[in-house]
């Protein structure tokens, strides 16, 4: 549980050895953006993992002074128990890099070799990493996810989770709130999958930033269209916020939480200290 988080287990100079066992693009197919679901399996060797952590890849070769390519760092997309429940196994969700933020072209070496990987394919792994952004163990807290492309991974991570509990039927979860952000929603990981979960478990708000023929929409703004729901939130001390993403979106989503604060009659400093100091705050921006 969240009270006892495994890490760096494995550390660079005694990786692990993982082995690829699935490898699916969940973008729409045929647009420049692509995000794969790759699932790894680590047959008989221990890799506990909780929703919000994280692992390191190794890529294989050299950088351009020939030294051994560093580990990248990716948020893990699956549940505690296994991306398939029981099985010792986990997902990341791996955007392939192309381009830089200016636009430029660009090969992301870890990305690109993840996302070209096959079924067979053996994986070095460092880790697990992580143990300030794991979801609460109360399944009774509630749950506000802001998070835009990748930034998805550990929400999708908790989400599943919470799905598993309730379908066990042994405990009444909390509310699920979540807010999403991708230029489309051609190029938005598990855009199909996420429609698909019932109303009353989780409530989806979209924000889309690129679509022909409407306005930019973030994150932010769709926290404030629901800014009703986030005071409520905001006034409960069961709840629990999670932002992840671009560094670029953090500071329109803390001024959001900030305005959100203030129509609830909060002082924003107060609250935001306060969250952060009880655990309930938890921003990884990249």
């Amino acid at each position: 549980s969240a009270a006892h988080a495994y890490t760096n287990l494995h550390g660079p100079k005694a990786p692990v050895t993982a082995t690829v066992v699935g490898n699916l693009n969940c973008t729409e197919a045929g647009f420049d953006s692509e995000t794969h679901h790759i699932v790894l399996d680590f047959g008989a060797m221990p890799f506990p993992v909780l929703e919000g952590q994280s692992l390191g890849i190794v890529p294989p070769g050299v950088d351009a002074g020939g030294k051994p390519h560093v580990a990248r760092q990716y948020s893990i997309a699956s549940a505690r128990n296994g991306e398939r429940p029981g099985y010792n196994n986990l997902a990341l969700t791996v955007k392939r890099v192309v381009e830089d933020h200016q636009g430029q072209p660009v090969r992301g070496v870890a990305s690109n070799y993840l996302c070209d990987l096959q079924v067979g394919d053996k994986v070095q792994v460092i880790g697990p990493f992580g143990s300030s952004f794991l979801m609460p163990n109360h399944p009774r807290s509630h749950i506000v996810m802001i998070c835009t492309g990748t930034g998805s991974a550990p929400m999708r991570a908790m989400t599943e989770w919470r799905r598993r509990l309730r379908k066990s039927g042994k405990f009444d979860s909390g509310k699920l709130l979540l807010f999403f952000g991708a230029r489309t929603p051609q190029e938005l990981p598990y855009f199909g999958p996420l429609q698909n979960l019932p109303k009353d478990f989780i409530d989806i708000n979209f924000a889309f930033s690129r679509v022909a023929g409407q306005p930019r929409r973030y994150v932010q703004d769709a926290m404030r269209e629901r800014s009703a729901d986030l005071m409520e939130l905001l006034r409960d001390d069961n709840t629990h916020i999670y932002v992840c993403g671009l560094k670029s979106m953090e500071d329109g989503v803390v001024l959001a939480l900030r305005d959100v604060a203030q129509q609830a009659g909060l002082g924003w400093d107060e609250l935001g200290a306060k969250l952060k100091r009880e655990g309930r705050l938890h921003l990884e921006t990249y």
